[in-house]
């Protein structure tokens, strides 16, 4: 039948609430009343009119300046606190967290579900609350996770409402989406922080950012370990030449070596030894140290990062002319396209 067909070959349900533009006929029987017989449904004529609206929904983003106001949030390095907006039953949301806690490095993070409605006529309200809810907590959060796991463009309506982007726009932390279609971006995709195609692509850039900022702490223990050892062989050069003029026994000097030794090692030990065992103890323990290596203080002295599709920028080839690309300051954000490289 019609219905069916237009099921089939829009993707979504026909139900309450969604515009069309029907072919039907109208008749008046004397006995039965007013009749209607549908002969087709124009499915293009919803699908146009859902477009339009969207164009709508972004000139009047633009209009209020929240394009690009969360795109300019400063995501935490690493990112490990997360509040996630889902369905709980949702496969999206089954794998997001599957891909977190099943990682081969062993990461942790920690995670709050704030459980919504994803599609249908309450989604709205759902979602914005669920935004309103993580505001009231947000110190305890790097970021807003919003998944869903795929599904038609029909069903994806919700992400195109002006109340649900702008509850986005206006979130204080980074929203990182994995909505998980592979056609043209949803409004929220637009606003977003970062978009993602999948979960699971949200998942693996949180695990990447947690092995490149431990990278970084190793290189930082590195260079202490180096600093440390020059050192012991800067003293032991240091009180070869004393005893030598001191003019004591062979004994003696060992004695004296050995205890000097015995000396630093304690020291350094108290001040480092347990650090190296705990990622948790070294944050603690080499704060002053690891803070000059911190992307953050690197910004403060007027340096700048730069990234394209979430991933970080290391040379003027991987910008092509035309790309849109952002650069990361110390205190935000900046959206820009390469106009030529000079």
């Amino acid at each position: 039948s019609i219905i069916p067909l237009f099921e089939k070959n829009t993707g979504a349900l026909f139900q309450k609430g969604l515009k069309v533009q029907l072919l039907a006929k109208v008749e008046f029987h004397v006995q039965y009343g007013m009749s209607l017989t549908v002969w087709d449904i124009d499915e293009e004529f919803t699908l146009g009119d859902l477009a339009q609206k969207r164009a709508q929904v972004l000139r009047e983003l633009a209009r209020l300046n929240l394009l690009e106001a969360n795109k300019l949030k400063l995501l935490p390095f690493p990112t490990q606190r997360l509040a996630i907006i889902s369905s709980p039953t949702a496969a999206g949301f089954q794998d997001f967290t599957h891909q977190l806690e099943m990682n081969t490095l062993g990461y942790s993070y920690q995670w709050k579900l704030f459980p919504s409605q994803m599609q249908g006529l309450e989604a709205i309200q759902s979602l914005v609350q669920s935004f309103q809810a993580i505001e009231k907590e947000n110190e305890n959060f790097d970021a807003v996770v919003l998944i869903r796991g795929g599904g038609s463009s029909l069903d994806l309506l919700v992400f195109d409402e002006l109340e649900v982007a702008m509850a986005l726009a206006n979130s204080s932390l980074p929203v990182l989406t994995g909505i998980g279609h592979e056609r043209d971006d949803s409004v929220c995709d637009v606003v977003a922080n970062i978009r993602f195609k999948t979960p699971t692509a949200v998942a693996n850039f949180l695990v990447e950012r947690s092995m490149e900022a431990d990278a970084q702490v190793f290189r930082v223990m590195n260079n202490i370990g180096q600093a440390l050892k020059w050192r012991q062989n800067q003293i032991s050069v240091e009180f070869q030449n004393l005893l030598q003029k001191t003019g004591f026994s062979l004994s003696q000097k060992l004695k004296i070596q050995q205890a000097v030794f015995q000396t630093f090692q304690t020291r350094m030990m108290q001040k480092f030894g347990k650090s190296v065992y705990g990622i948790q103890e070294k944050l603690k323990m080499l704060e002053n140290q690891i803070f000059q290596y911190n992307p953050l203080s690197i910004m403060q002295k007027g340096y700048a990062r730069l990234s394209k599709d979430g991933k970080r920028l290391k040379s003027a080839k991987e910008i092509s002319v035309g790309d849109v690309f952002f650069i990361q300051l110390k205190d935000g954000k900046l959206r820009a396209e390469n106009k030529g490289i000079e």
